[in-house]
């Protein structure tokens, strides 16, 4: 057997091994499993642009003519009326509609924006509405949004952070921060408008904790840890980074995490920025 063989059985194996762990698991230690494990790669793999690439056509056809908008670039499988898909792309445009009532363009920051995808959808949606926006995400997701939409702005750093917007959306993203609050306190700093946190996974008795994601089945190829928050604990942080609740959403999406001491179910909230965002947290 050639070594290269060798290399292919060993990966397979794996991939085998790691297939038989849960999707979801709850980890006890928090943050700290990071150290020692380095098939926690995050979201900034090539293999999940792969995926993303692959998908992209049949998304953009979905979202492009008049049926239902049930349809994400992060579903296992082409389809287009799955109402949790619909649930988080209502919402967004609602949150869009809101940010950009009374007027005839707006700015967009959208953290953790992928390739643009939310754009895409919110052009879709609004086509009359001048949308001047900015993406920040891993540069292996921006680097290609770019060339799908030239004319917007494509970073990889913080950079996005010095300027100001009328919407600034953390859509599936907040929660991959370990110090997700400072990051809520930057973004609610650079809003003249609205804030929308979507995809939030968030408890309302007990403690927050940590939980990893395999998503081996969807080809990613990668692993990722994540906060499950509580829920009331991140009004309160929003109310103190100077932050108004305008509206909750929900999505009908609650993963079962492997022992994990509370169910988790995801949840959107839109802010309104109440002019006092250098608050600090108490």
């Amino acid at each position: 057997m050639g070594k290269n063989s060798a290399i292919d059985l060993v990966e397979k194996a794996m991939f085998v091994l790691r297939l038989k762990k849960p999707q979801w698991e709850y980890i006890p230690e928090g943050w700290k499993y990071l150290k020692g494990h380095p098939e926690v790669k995050g979201w900034g793999v090539e293999k999940i642009l792969d995926v993303y690439r692959k998908k992209w056509p049949f998304y953009a056809s979905c979202v492009s003519d008049k049926g239902p908008v049930g349809i994400t670039l992060e579903m296992k499988r082409p389809e287009r009326e799955d109402v949790f898909a619909h649930n988080i792309n209502m919402s967004f445009s609602y949150a869009l509609g809101v940010s950009a009532l009374g007027k005839s363009s707006i700015s967009m920051l959208d953290w953790g924006g992928g390739i643009g995808q939310y754009y895409f959808l919110a052009k879709e949606m609004f086509p009359r509405l001048d949308i001047s926006y900015t993406c920040k995400d891993h540069a292996v997701f921006t680097e290609h949004g770019k060339t799908l939409f030239p004319d917007q702005v494509f970073v990889s750093d913080e950079s996005c952070l010095n300027g100001r917007y009328d919407l600034v959306m953390a859509g599936t993203s907040l929660h991959y921060s370990e110090d997700w609050r400072k990051t809520l306190r930057d973004l609610a700093r650079v809003t003249e408008g609205y804030i929308y946190v979507a995809q939030l996974p968030v408890v309302f008795s007990g403690e927050p904790f940590v939980f990893i994601q395999r998503p081996y089945k969807y080809g990613y190829g990668t692993e990722y840890l994540s906060w499950c928050l509580n829920g009331k604990v991140f009004l309160r942080s929003a109310a103190d980074a100077g932050l108004e609740l305008v509206r909750e959403f929900i999505y009908g999406y609650k993963p079962r995490i492997y022992r994990a001491p509370e169910e988790c179910g995801y949840r959107g909230y839109l802010f309104k920025s109440a002019g006092n965002g250098d608050k600090s947290d108490s």
